[in-house]
Protein backbone atom coordinates (compact mmCIF):
# COMPACT_ATOMS: atom_id res chain seq x y z
CA UNK A 1 0.00 0.00 0.00
CA UNK A 2 1.51 3.29 -1.00
CA UNK A 3 0.72 6.65 0.57
CA UNK A 4 0.69 9.78 -1.57
CA UNK A 5 1.22 13.08 0.19
CA UNK A 6 -1.36 15.57 -1.16
CA UNK A 7 1.09 18.42 -0.50
CA UNK A 8 3.66 16.94 -2.85
CA UNK A 9 1.33 17.13 -5.84
CA UNK A 10 1.52 20.68 -7.23
CA UNK A 11 -1.98 20.48 -8.67
CA UNK A 12 -3.52 18.49 -5.82
CA UNK A 13 -6.76 19.24 -4.02
CA UNK A 14 -5.02 21.29 -1.34
CA UNK A 15 -3.57 23.75 -3.83
CA UNK A 16 -6.74 24.08 -5.89
CA UNK A 17 -8.89 24.66 -2.80
CA UNK A 18 -6.61 26.70 -0.55
CA UNK A 19 -4.58 28.84 -2.91
CA UNK A 20 -7.52 30.98 -4.13
CA UNK A 21 -8.52 31.60 -0.52
CA UNK A 22 -4.97 32.55 0.41
CA UNK A 23 -4.64 34.84 -2.60
CA UNK A 24 -7.92 36.54 -1.72
CA UNK A 25 -6.83 36.98 1.90
CA UNK A 26 -3.50 38.45 0.77
CA UNK A 27 -5.29 40.92 -1.52
CA UNK A 28 -7.61 41.96 1.31
CA UNK A 29 -4.66 42.42 3.67
CA UNK A 30 -2.87 44.52 1.06
CA UNK A 31 -5.98 46.68 0.64
CA UNK A 32 -6.28 47.15 4.41
CA UNK A 33 -2.63 48.16 4.68
CA UNK A 34 -3.04 50.67 1.86
CA UNK A 35 -6.17 52.19 3.42
CA UNK A 36 -4.41 52.37 6.79
CA UNK A 37 -1.42 54.16 5.26
CA UNK A 38 -3.74 56.60 3.48
CA UNK A 39 -5.62 57.31 6.72
CA UNK A 40 -2.35 57.96 8.57
CA UNK A 41 -1.25 60.43 5.89
CA UNK A 42 -4.60 62.24 6.03
CA UNK A 43 -4.58 62.42 9.84
CA UNK A 44 -1.00 63.65 9.85
CA UNK A 45 -1.90 66.44 7.46
CA UNK A 46 -5.01 67.32 9.47
CA UNK A 47 -3.08 67.42 12.76
CA UNK A 48 -0.23 69.39 11.25
CA UNK A 49 -2.61 72.00 9.85
CA UNK A 50 -4.38 72.24 13.22
CA UNK A 51 -1.07 72.73 15.02
CA UNK A 52 -0.07 75.45 12.55
CA UNK A 53 -3.41 77.26 13.06
CA UNK A 54 -3.04 77.04 16.84
CA UNK A 55 0.52 78.34 16.66
CA UNK A 56 -0.63 81.31 14.55
CA UNK A 57 -3.42 82.07 17.04
CA UNK A 58 -1.00 81.90 19.97
CA UNK A 59 1.45 84.18 18.20
CA UNK A 60 -1.30 86.70 17.47
CA UNK A 61 -2.56 86.60 21.08
CA UNK A 62 0.95 87.07 22.48
CA UNK A 63 1.53 90.08 20.20
CA UNK A 64 -1.83 91.62 21.13
CA UNK A 65 -1.78 90.76 24.86
CA UNK A 66 1.84 90.42 25.97
CA UNK A 67 1.21 91.07 29.69
CA UNK A 68 -1.72 88.64 29.91
CA UNK A 69 0.33 86.07 27.99
CA UNK A 70 3.22 86.44 30.41
CA UNK A 71 0.94 86.12 33.45
CA UNK A 72 -0.78 83.02 32.01
CA UNK A 73 2.58 81.41 31.24
CA UNK A 74 3.79 82.15 34.78
CA UNK A 75 0.60 80.72 36.29
CA UNK A 76 0.85 77.59 34.14
CA UNK A 77 4.49 77.16 35.19
CA UNK A 78 3.59 77.57 38.87
CA UNK A 79 0.82 74.97 38.59
CA UNK A 80 3.14 72.58 36.79
CA UNK A 81 5.84 73.02 39.43
CA UNK A 82 3.25 72.43 42.16
CA UNK A 83 2.11 69.20 40.53
CA UNK A 84 5.70 68.01 40.08
CA UNK A 85 6.45 68.91 43.70
CA UNK A 86 3.45 66.93 44.92
CA UNK A 87 4.44 63.95 42.79
CA UNK A 88 8.01 64.01 44.08
CA UNK A 89 6.88 64.44 47.69
CA UNK A 90 4.42 61.54 47.31
CA UNK A 91 7.12 59.36 45.83
CA UNK A 92 9.59 60.09 48.65
CA UNK A 93 6.95 59.20 51.30
CA UNK A 94 6.29 55.84 49.61
CA UNK A 95 9.96 54.91 49.41
CA UNK A 96 10.57 55.28 53.18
Amino acid sequence: MSYTNPLSNANGPLESDVMPVLNHAAQQADGLLQRGADALRENRTFLQEGAERTQAQVNTYVREEPLKSLLMAAAAGAVLMGVVGLMLRGRSHHSH
